[in-house]
């Protein structure tokens, strides 16, 4: 358990602590980083690996619960005319469908999660720690984004835990990575879609 929390604090302190942004390159080396140090702890720990998923009743339910977080999300979003950063992100696309949906879970779930599952078992508080550090990872926007985006990231907080706990029952569930990168793949298009349609 002590290992697990040095680790967190590594990811972070390499994370949050270093440039990246000043390392001239057509994608964020943070990327970069997220995708060796998965991997790396991975084969370290001998973590197991899984991408086959098959869509069951239980999956078309994950799906649906995934669906109505991103509908309620956007609808509050669009409520309360909270300001969105989205805009400011430049080929989004590619963040929001791939990179992060990809990155992130290989990061939290595959690396943090299942080491958490291994020293503790597979117990579903482990999906509530693991979904309240990948919340807190979005404070990370507090340093990079103007200040009429607080409100934006105080609500971020929530969606991304609640979407986090829904990937980390996934995980526990199907214990396949691959559900929890589609869940949080088709929780970003929901997002992107409404970008698009200019409903936020």
């Amino acid at each position: 358990m002590i290992g697990f929390f040095v680790l967190v604090i590594l990811y972070f302190g390499f994370s949050w602590g270093l440039p990246w942004h000043k390392i001239p390159s057509a994608i964020s080396f943070s990327y970069v980083f997220d995708f060796i140090f998965a991997l790396s702890v991975s084969f370290f720990f001998r973590l197991p690996w899984k991408f086959k998923w098959l869509l069951t009743r239980q999956s078309m339910k994950a799906i649906f619960e995934v669906l109505a977080l991103a509908i309620g999300s956007i609808a509050c979003i669009w409520y309360m005319d909270i300001e969105i950063p989205f805009r400011l992100v430049n080929n989004l696309e590619w963040h929001l469908l791939l990179f992060a949906p990809v990155l992130e879970e290989l990061v939290f779930r595959q690396t943090f999660q299942r080491m958490l599952v291994s020293s503790v078992g597979g117990k579903n508080v482990t999906s509530m720690l693991v979904a309240a550090i990948f919340a807190f990872s979005h404070l990370v926007g507090l340093s990079v984004l103007p200040v009429e985006y607080v409100p934006f990231i105080g609500f971020q907080i929530f969606y991304t835990f609640v979407l986090g706990v829904v990937c980390g029952h996934a995980l526990l569930k199907f214990h396949s990575v691959l559900a929890p990168m589609f869940l949080h793949f088709l929780f970003n298009l929901t997002f992107y879609a409404a970008l698009h349609f200019e409903i936020i």
